[in-house]
């Protein structure tokens, strides 16, 4: 019961406990009744330190992606180039546009084929890239007379330091492209290897025969006799 008099008021305050964190209230009955703790961190701090324990722990779930797109980069996308210039390679491919062979075909250049076949052969470079998404593709960047080279080769160089976005312009008969102004991250690389995204990118789609079907029916479309692959 609380008195007039300060000096027995304060005979009767709660105790703290100097062992633990808890306040511990006698009551006259002496049944003690522990409150929660104070918390020892604001809710600013907390919220930074999550920050700092989603940015180590990667932020999103660590995705496996089963396919790897060979493709110029879609208009919409902004990406990154690979710094390394070890992640650009050549290789030779086929674009075959119609019927059951359509599609990107690339040829293992460790094999010889028929001197036909170099009238249909479009030297290209692939080029590690990734989009804000965090999806890996190869920039496919044809080397063709008709390939405009050099805004590509621009591109993908400013590509390297700064997150972009290309479009094609009829009237410049090239490729323009936009920075990610509010964009400062630094992209997050997957840890497979060059020949591993490489596996997945050509797929069954790499010709290592030189009697392989697709050149063959590229070579002599008239011949019905043509087997399988």
């Amino acid at each position: 019961m609380q008195t007039n008099n300060p000096i027995e008021d304060e005979d009767q305050m709660p105790e703290v406990s100097t062992t633990t964190k808890d306040v511990v209230t006698h009551k006259p009955n002496g049944h003690a009744i522990p409150t929660n703790p104070a918390p020892q961190e604001n809710l600013v701090g907390a919220l930074r330190n999550k920050k700092v324990r989603d940015q180590s722990a990667g932020g999103r779930s660590n995705k496996v992606q089963t396919n790897i797109p060979v493709r110029t980069p879609d208009k919409q996308w902004f990406f990154r180039a690979h710094p390394d210039s070890g992640m650009s390679i050549p290789i030779d491919i086929l674009e075959i546009k119609g019927g059951e062979d359509e599609g990107l075909w690339y040829i293992d250049p460790r094999i010889s084929f028929p001197d036909e076949l170099d009238t249909y052969i479009v030297p290209a470079i692939l080029t590690r890239c990734i989009t804000s998404d965090g999806i890996e593709f190869f920039y496919l960047a044809k080397q063709s007379a008709k390939s405009p080279k050099e805004s590509t080769r621009r591109c993908l160089q400013e590509a390297k330091k700064s997150w972009i976005k290309q479009n094609w312009s009829p009237t410049a008969k090239g490729y323009q492209f936009q920075y990610a102004n509010q964009m400062r991250r630094e992209p997050t690389w997957s840890k497979f290897s060059l020949d591993d995204l490489l596996a997945k990118a050509v797929g069954d789609n790499l010709i290592c025969t030189p009697d392989h079907a697709v050149i063959t029916r590229l070579l002599n479309p008239d011949d019905d006799d043509i087997g399988g692959e």
